[in-house]
């Protein structure tokens, strides 16, 4: 085989490698992830729909500022930013919710790894405490086609759970069901 023809092989197959890598976490957590059940929130249906996903927030994202370890204040008050965060979360009636906010990776038990936005007060009127807002990156799940007014109305109640994978603190959202 000629160098040329060499080049061509190691070119093609270039791509075909780092999708398939791309791939591996994904599916690992599919097959031996933890399964775990998280409570959205309801948002405004107007920004709900864009085609024919679901823009979900979680409750889980919005974590009081008391279960907050002092390494992670310390870290937003010298002005970081979307730094990665371990959410530690512990099941309550079928219904995952954080205990805790590390830098630090747990070495048991589930948790999630998500980005810390900033800390403010919350959002609702009278809400004078202050919670951590956390990116999971679970925010989109594509639906069946033309139910979108269905989990629209579900949504602006509050009536969807969120059924995800989570391994190593890698999730993947696998399932939406209405309560």
């Amino acid at each position: 085989m000629n160098r040329k023809a060499k080049q061509l092989i190691l070119a093609c197959l270039v791509p075909i490698i780092i999708l398939i890598g791309m791939t591996i976490t994904p599916l690992i957590t599919l097959m031996t992830g933890d399964d775990l059940t998280l409570r959205t929130k309801p948002i405004d249906p107007t920004d709900l729909f864009r085609g024919d996903y679901v823009n979900l927030s979680y409750e889980a994202e919005e974590v009081p500022r008391e279960l907050i370890e002092k390494e992670v204040l310390d870290e937003y008050n010298k002005g970081s930013y979307n730094f990665d965060v371990f959410v530690m979360l512990e099941e309550k009636n079928g219904i995952h919710s954080p205990t805790k906010v590390s830098l630090i990776k747990p070495s048991d038990g589930i948790y999630l790894k998500g980005k810390l936005n900033y800390i403010g007060l919350g959002f609702s009127e009278n809400d004078e405490q202050e919670y951590a807002y956390i990116q999971y990156s679970l925010d989109k799940y594509f639906v069946t086609e033309n139910t979108g007014l269905e989990w629209e109305e579900a949504s602006s109640k509050g009536q969807i759970l969120a059924k995800v994978k989570v391994r190593n603190g890698y999730a993947l959202l696998t399932d939406i069901i209405m309560e």
